[in-house]
């Protein structure tokens, strides 16, 4: 798959400078089109204001750059925006969110958005960290991989940033049940596709958390890009994150890409 249009969320009561750099790096590389939407609530004519003009300094940003870029402006009631924002996502190859907010009054609405888009939209989402500057052509990219549906599906959808990677690792918990040859197959496919992937085997102990193994190994390893399934806490009440998701989105430190 490559990217021809690409949706980011441009946050005007937040810093979303490095997503935006991010997105717009991303656009470039691939020849894209970008999408910027904003939200501002309905009948607030300040917040109105400042989305707007948050999504002029986009666009201008976007012209500068030579990148083709389009703007919208969503206005509804704040708890509308995750299902209006998941509703464009439908219509690009993949969204680029910045970190959700983890405590505060943006925490629960920026996280809502990130739920809806994960588990509802249909397509990928990148999330991009607060601190730091994202490298849209990382050295090394990592795959967490569990040979489950929804790995499968984010290496699929993960594909045109992996091939620019210098190097791919696929990481396998060695105690996971992930086939007779854990890692080896996915890896092949990678490689049937032109990127240069190794596995590497991880030890798994009742004392280590998933995602805390994930982000020392990418920050180990030197990785700018992980990929990973996104999971819900169960099958009844898919709103609610699975404690790896949840985990990461907290604590990440490298652009995250994650399909569902």
């Amino acid at each position: 798959m490559a990217i021809k249009d690409l949706l980011i969320y441009v946050d005007a009561r937040a810093d979303s400078k490095t997503s935006v750099d991010y997105a717009l790096g991303l656009v470039e590389l691939e020849g894209a089109h970008v999408i910027g939407v904003s939200h501002a609530p309905t009948g607030d004519a300040t917040l109105r204001e400042s989305a707007v003009e948050a999504l002029s300094s986009f666009a201008r940003t976007g012209e500068q750059r030579g990148v083709s870029v389009e703007t919208r402006l969503i206005e509804c009631a704040a708890s509308k925006l995750p299902d209006e924002i998941t509703l464009q996502a439908r219509h690009a190859d993949m969204s680029v969110l910045g970190q959700p907010a983890t405590d505060g009054p943006l925490a629960k609405p920026q996280m809502a958005v990130f739920e809806e888009l994960l588990f509802h939209s249909g397509r990928p989402i990148l999330v991009v960290p607060w601190a730091g500057k994202a490298d849209p052509v990382p050295q090394t990219a990592i795959v967490a991989w569990d040979a489950s549906g929804t790995a499968a599906r984010a290496v699929a959808d993960a594909l045109p940033l992996l091939k620019r990677a210098k190097k791919v690792i696929v990481l396998v918990a060695a105690d996971r049940n992930a086939g007779e040859h854990p890692g080896t197959d996915i890896a092949l496919h990678l490689a049937r596709h032109g990127v240069t992937v190794e596995t590497r085997y991880i030890p798994m102990d009742a004392e280590t958390e998933t995602a805390d193994l994930l982000l020392s190994q990418s920050a180990e390893l030197g990785a700018g890009l992980m990929v990973m399934g996104g999971y819900h806490h169960s099958r009844i009440r898919e709103s609610i994150l699975g404690g790896v998701t949840r985990t990461i989105m907290r604590t990440m430190t490298l652009p995250v890409l994650l399909s569902h």
